[in-house]
């Protein structure tokens, strides 16, 4: 093997794992905390905020496809502004790509936490109307992320694979809330109740949009273009 090949990034994820790096991105606590922050900003009409997020995102993973078929590097996030603006754009574009996928572990942990404490009520209580942690909370999630740096740590291959579990783990649960709850739940008279379809009009759509977590949970979608690459 000569020096370059040694230097080259190896293909152990494959394109399953790519796929699944992929949804395991994007099916995260959005789908959850999105669901309800959206609906308090923008009442019945967080259903448009979904579609609106929804095309917003399908036009930029359109776009970001598009850039890795003609650009097959990895951590396209970086090398895509700089391409285009120069190396200062570049390098700056890509800490805060690295500083927003630092905090997405925290996120989800935080999220891990606040449904567990329904069962577990010692790792959270309430100050000032808002959940916080518990110094037990705190050991839990200091653990949990030591767990997640550990399967990072450990190598790509078997983090695709650990990846690969979780990830049908995330496609029945939430196929099967939703399946769960349109049985025995479904409520079309929510959609006029309260001050009709759209209470807090447009401006409350727009605030679901940014704030309520409607893009949030759809990010994750680059993920598959971070990892791979063509050989050289």
């Amino acid at each position: 093997m000569t020096e370059r090949a040694a230097r080259q990034l190896r293909r152990d994820v494959g394109f399953l794992g790519l796929l699944f790096a992929t949804l395991g991105s994007i099916i995260g606590a959005g789908w959850l905390f999105g669901a309800l922050y959206a609906s308090s900003l923008a009442g019945p009409a967080a259903v448009i905020a979904w579609l609106l997020g929804g095309g917003a995102v399908m036009l930029l993973a359109l776009s970001h496809a598009e850039l890795g078929g003609m650009y097959p590097v990895a951590g396209g996030s970086a090398p895509f502004p700089g391409y285009a603006f120069g190396s200062v754009i570049g390098f700056t574009s890509g800490w805060v790509a690295f500083l927003g996928a630092a905090t997405v572990a925290p996120i989800m942990v935080q999220a891990t936490l606040l449904y567990a404490s329904n069962y577990v009520s010692s790792l959270m209580t309430v100050s000032g109307d808002r959940p916080v942690l518990t110094a037990q909370g705190y050991v839990v999630a200091a653990l949990l992320l030591l767990l997640f740096c550990t399967i990072n740590v450990m190598g790509v291959r078997w983090l695709a694979e650990t990846n690969k579990l979780a990830v049908w783990w995330k496609l029945l649960i939430p196929a099967a809330t939703v399946v769960a709850l349109i049985a025995t739940s479904a409520h079309g008279e929510n959609f006029s109740a309260e001050g009709g379809f759209m209470p807090f009009g447009w401006k409350g759509v727009f605030l679901a949009l940014s704030s309520g977590g409607v893009i949030f949970a759809c990010l994750g979608r680059k993920r598959a273009l971070l990892l791979g690459r063509e050989p050289a």
